[in-house]
């Protein structure tokens, strides 16, 4: 028998997200971060890194120290980040409790979401309404910079504040408005023109109210459906995103 011929895999080098990045500069990694890299990772100083702004850039990094009281790392030179989503993407959905918020939003951003709307409505768990006051928006943040560290991606989905449903209806968007509801004979989702911009909003668990539905209709939502099945809204917002990456994005 000869030699193993199948290709060797590729080593995977550690991803960071530092908003501060930039060519030849020494940072250090925030607190999260190196804790990964310390105690989870267990790198050492000149292991070989990767380091993102989470605008788009990203650059070769070598660890510079490595202690109980900091990671630093000086930048290299940029390389090309993976390629992001010619479908820009926002993601409208209710503040859910548990970790089921942070479950859509880690699978979302790994998915080619470019931005996530919490939405609180009249149906929105009490135990999720906090969030109106921002209690939760640096955790959902944390969050989205994760999941585009382990993914590959250079840019991390922006967060927005947590909104109103009158806020939702009267915030400026260019772009198709699609409303995600079981609701009988909906317009197929294949039969939208496809845009350059979709917004993709998803109702909270016990569904939409009535006058909610009507509102958003008049406003300029496009009701569709995910097909026949009541799915929880984290399973609708992922299905969502999947479904218009395959059809006007780059999971085609």
């Amino acid at each position: 028998m000869g030699g193993d011929d199948r290709e060797e895999r590729p080593v995977r080098i550690p991803r960071f997200h530092v908003p501060e990045a930039g060519p030849g500069a020494r940072l250090e990694l925030p607190e999260h971060s190196a804790h990964h890299a310390r105690e989870v990772l267990r790198l050492r100083s000149g292991s070989p890194v990767r380091v993102f702004d989470g605008r788009g850039n990203e650059y070769e990094a070598t660890l510079d120290q490595v202690s109980r009281e900091t990671v630093s790392l000086r930048l290299g030179g940029p390389i090309t980040p993976r390629l992001e989503s010619p479908l820009h993407i926002v993601l409208a959905l209710p503040p859910l409790k548990g970790d089921r918020m942070e479950t859509a939003l880690q699978k979302a951003t790994e998915l080619g979401i470019a931005e996530v709307w919490p939405v609180v409505t009249a149906r929105t768990d009490t135990a999720a309404r906090p969030a109106l006051k921002g209690s939760r928006q640096e955790r959902w943040e944390k969050v989205a910079s994760g999941a585009a560290e382990q993914c590959g991606r250079a840019v991390v989905p922006a967060v927005a504040s947590t909104m109103t449903l009158d806020d939702l209806v009267r915030a400026p968007f260019e772009g198709l408005r699609l409303l995600f509801e079981a609701i009988p004979n909906p317009r197929p989702l294949a039969s939208f023109t496809r845009p350059p911009s979709v917004m993709l909003l998803v109702g909270p668990p016990g569904g939409w109210e009535d006058g909610e539905f009507s509102r958003l209709c008049a406003s300029g939502f496009e009701p569709t459906s995910l097909g026949p099945r009541i799915l929880r809204t984290e399973t609708a917002a992922i299905a969502a995103v999947t479904a218009v990456q395959v059809l006007w994005g780059d999971l085609g």
